[in-house]
């Protein structure tokens, strides 16, 4: 049965780390359970979603080492998790739950759906990324940010006598949040719409913090902000892998190049025939675009914005009433250990909750350590629901209102 609703992730398998399974999967094994296989041999079942990447190697490195089995089935979204485990409260579908992030870590807390567990041998972890109780073990985190191509504001050299070319000289290069809502950016910014993205949620962290929707007087609270991006022609994608690898990258990963004002060919809008220049993405996008060429490129033209980014945890629990708790505690345990924490990083960058595991290559090379926002769970959890809902009536004011008027830039000239 179980052979049925998962996919092995061991003997042989471990390229294909985990499928989505239906409801009516789901079902099935809430009704004959997955303690054991066909074979009689034990078994864990594991809940995740798409967004979270589980390395096949460790997982089947954990099999070999103690005979059980990981049975992964995903969700789409980390929203469909949160429902699944709550429907199945009677009768658990999973034994571990991975992939929480800090937008669902106090409504795991409040609502009980997951039992304490202490790991047998906890490693050192990054700052606070630890769970009161023990109701969840951290595995990983992303800091996001801003992420920009530097070959589009490289000013193209002239000589002493020879004006300037207005439509060649680039804007400065942002430095922070401010830069979505400045008409000299703003057309050139491609952002995932937190309406249908969970990394355009953590953009909308970010805003609130920066521009407090209940702030003081003095501050532009980020509705407001949002009005003025979208006058200034921000361009929101339905999905982070739409803005980032398309929309940002153009399909491919940015070329392998010094940026120099040597170039003979600056880059303009007009020459990235229709990609944009800048994104919300992850301080680890440098690395991850690495791990795209053959081998470790001398350059890359993708950069990081340092200011204005926020850290989002991610974390595994055992789910609470679990038929197999017992092998969940030890998937646990196995999550936290150095295998499965150097391959952890997955397509958004992300790092180890450990803070002694040794960067990749790619992240030692081009990985960005800054320092960010750490938000409370318990006020985001509370609250980013609501803020996704005045965000999507404020685009949806903005596309039935009146035509905003024509953005007027300033070109300083160096």
């Amino acid at each position: 049965m179980a052979r049925r609703c998962g996919e092995r992730l061991a003997g042989g398998l471990a390229r294909r780390a985990g499928i989505r399974v239906a409801v009516a999967c789901a079902a099935v094994l809430i009704a004959a359970g997955c303690g054991e296989t066909d074979h009689g041999s034990a078994s864990v079942r594991v809940l995740t979603h798409r967004d979270f990447h589980l390395p096949a190697d460790a997982l089947e490195a954990f099999t070999e080492e103690t005979g059980i089995e990981v049975i992964v089935f995903r969700e789409d979204t980390p929203d469909d998790v949160i429902n699944l485990l709550e429907r199945s409260r009677a009768h658990p579908v999973a034994d571990v739950v991975v992939g929480i992030d800090t937008l669902d870590l106090q409504h795991i807390i409040d609502g009980s759906l997951t039992e304490p567990y202490v790991p047998l041998a906890p490693g050192p972890l990054v700052d606070d990324l630890a769970v009161d109780d023990h109701a969840l073990t951290p595995v990983s985190y992303i800091d996001a940010c801003l992420n920009y191509l530097p070959s589009f504001y490289v000013v193209p050299d002239r000589r002493i006598d020879e004006l300037p070319d207005a439509e060649l000289v680039p804007p400065p290069v942002p430095s922070g949040l401010d830069a979505l809502w400045d008409p000299a950016h703003a057309g050139t910014a491609v952002i995932p719409d937190p309406a249908t993205a969970r990394m355009g949620v953590y953009l909308l962290v970010a805003l609130e913090r920066r521009y407090p929707e209940r702030g003081d007087d003095e501050t532009t609270p980020w509705p407001q902000v949002l009005d003025q991006m979208l006058r200034w022609d921000v361009e929101l994608a339905p999905s982070w892998e739409i803005a980032t690898f398309e929309r940002f990258a153009g399909g491919e990963p940015p070329p392998a190049r010094p940026i120099s004002q040597d170039d003979p060919d600056p880059v303009t809008l007009a020459s990235l025939s229709g990609r944009r220049p800048m994104t919300w993405g992850t301080t680890g996008l440098p690395s991850v675009f690495a791990e795209y060429q053959p081998g470790l490129p001398p350059a890359l033209d993708i950069a990081v914005v340092t200011d204005d980014c926020v850290r989002i945890g991610f974390y595994a629990g055992v789910v609470a009433d679990a038929q197999n708790a017992s092998l969940g505690g030890r998937l646990i345990d196995a999550i936290g250990e150095p295998l499965f924490q150097f391959g952890i990083s997955d397509r958004f960058g992300s790092r180890p909750a450990r803070s002694d595991i040794v960067s990749t290559p790619a992240w030692t090379e081009f990985g960005v350590a800054v320092h960010p926002y750490r938000p409370d769970p318990a006020y985001v959890g509370a609250n980013w629901k609501q803020w996704q809902l005045t965000w999507s009536q404020v685009v949806r004011n903005f596309s039935t209102g009146p035509p905003p008027p024509e953005p007027e830039i300033t070109v300083t000239l160096p």
